[in-house]
């Protein structure tokens, strides 16, 4: 078999070659148009694949370098289709490893599995027999909101007083606004136009957004996505409803509550009573007391975990 190999460029589509590989390989969703963002913010040296010659996709790998912790970088695993040979997987691999690896600014290397993922052991096993060892684990707790219940929630205090409306096409760019201000959102996208993009093309099409406004200024938006496992990686086993986004202006994180009743409110009059709204916040641990506590508590899960990998000085 001949392969071609190549690294990521914009204008291949290979987003949508790699959402195919992870997907078949891992057992869970992905989605070309998230993973073309996220890589042309990691640049062309970050990703790289292998292909037939007449273009079928085998495996590919990416890795990325962090931002606000200096040194340390992040090398996933070489996903494969069913047909690509060990081989090509093998050295595939090597050439991330080892370009990282001398890179003089990295001295230690991350991984994650996520613990859904159906080869999480074959995962596991490869990495460890590469010298990395156990680092930390994301966890998430979730929590199902009944549409109904909360719809009729009374809010108080100071998110009392802000002022609902559901969304039009015309409010695109107060929407980008708010997602721009936002820290946890603001490099979801390379630039403005991606997030014009994202609620021209995905958003409204399913369902407009409920803005808040503090008088004139917009403070906070979402909008509600029913989905599945099967189309997005949530912590649950059944349908649910999801607030597809969160956007807060700095100085409102009191209107999370609010929101989550204005977005129950438009489930409601959508008729999705019979799913409830899933919430849920992650953070990272390591060590016993935190994997017994999840174990032993409803609502935490283990998402994901963290190998590292420490180079020699």
């Amino acid at each position: 078999m001949k392969v071609v190999c190549k690294k990521w460029n914009t204008d291949d589509g290979l987003e949508d070659i790699q959402a195919k590989i992870y997907t078949e390989a891992s057992g869970l969703p992905a989605q070309g148009w998230q993973i073309r963002d996220r890589n042309i913010q990691r640049g062309e040296d970050a990703t790289r694949y292998a292909l037939t010659e007449d273009g079928k996709p085998l495996a590919y790998v990416t890795s990325s370098v962090s931002d606000s912790e200096p040194g340390r970088a992040n090398i996933g695993f070489p996903w494969t289709m069913p047909d690509c040979p060990p081989e090509v997987q093998k050295k595939l691999f090597k050439e991330q490893f080892e370009y990282l690896k001398n890179r003089d600014d990295i001295d230690r290397i991350t991984t994650g599995i996520v613990l859904r993922s159906k080869i999480k052991d074959k995962q596991d096993k490869f990495f460890r027999e590469l010298g990395f060892s156990d680092h930390e684990t994301y966890y998430q707790y979730s929590v199902d909101f009944d549409v109904k219940e909360t719809a009729n929630k009374e809010v108080k205090g100071k998110a009392a007083k802000l002022r609902a409306k559901t969304a039009t096409e015309g409010d695109i760019d107060l929407l980008v606004d708010l997602c721009m201000a936002d820290e946890q959102l603001r490099e979801a996208f390379t630039n403005r136009e991606g997030f014009v993009s994202y609620f021209k093309d995905r958003v409204f099409p399913t369902r407009a957004p409920i803005i808040l406004f503090d008088g004139d200024a917009a403070v906070g938006a979402t909008a509600p996505l029913r989905t599945s496992p099967d189309n997005v990686n949530i912590p649950a086993d059944s349908e649910r409803i999801i607030l597809r986004f969160r956007a807060l202006k700095p100085g409102y994180d009191y209107a999370w509550e609010r929101l989550l009743v204005e977005l129950a409110k438009d489930c409601k009059e959508a008729g999705w009573t019979d799913v409830p709204i899933l919430s849920s916040f992650g953070f990272s641990a390591e060590g016993p007391e935190a994997e017994a506590i999840v174990r032993m508590k409803p609502g935490f899960t283990a998402y994901e975990k963290f190998l590292i990998y420490r180079k020699e000085k």
